[in-house]
């Protein structure tokens, strides 16, 4: 294995060898660099981007083409800053709940099949085709539980969408 010039491992391994990229993600969904928050939003925004899990090691990985590193993360690896509600169409006769995540350009989909209540009652789902699960902030849980009801019968809260109910795992 190579090193560079402060003797930290280069990322060009081997498929199997995972590094640390030197990067936490808090909470909030803050990144930092070597204990720094990471001020430009467009590097960030590109990481993102990049964000897998690795199945063999169950950690977040940022991988580009070969070269793969292992992120610190305190929860998860996204976060949920905001919902927003698209009203059902005629044609479709559904309406959708779409993401914003931190860091990213575009909006997600919600699958609401995904929504699970964490420690502390956090509100979370997986984001990037049901890879990478994301923390609601709490502004983002504020605007999605004004649609979110109690089935009192059996105790459980849902998200009704059309006529369809999704219980919250």
């Amino acid at each position: 294995m190579s090193m560079n010039r402060e003797n930290e491992p280069e990322l060009a391994l081997s498929e199997n060898e995972l590094v640390p990229c030197g990067i936490f993600i808090d909470q909030e969904g803050d990144w930092y660099y070597r204990g720094s928050v990471m001020q430009r939003g467009d590097i960030v925004s590109h990481l993102c981007q990049h964000l897998r899990k690795d199945e063999s090691s169950g950690r977040y990985i940022i991988q580009m083409d070969k070269q793969r590193c292992y992120l610190e993360v305190e929860d998860t690896p996204l976060v949920v800053t905001s919902v927003l509600r698209e009203e059902a169409r005629e044609k479709e006769g559904q309406e959708r709940f779409y993401l914003s995540i931190k860091h990213l350009p575009t909006h997600e989909p919600l699958n609401p099949r995904t929504l699970w209540v964490g420690e502390g009652n956090v509100l979370y789902c997986k984001v990037t085709e049901d890879a990478i699960p994301a923390r609601f902030l709490r502004p983002a849980y504020y605007q999605l539980a004004e649609f979110i009801e109690e089935d009192e019968e059996e105790h459980r809260f849902y998200l009704l969408l059309g006529k369809k109910r999704y219980y919250i795992g």
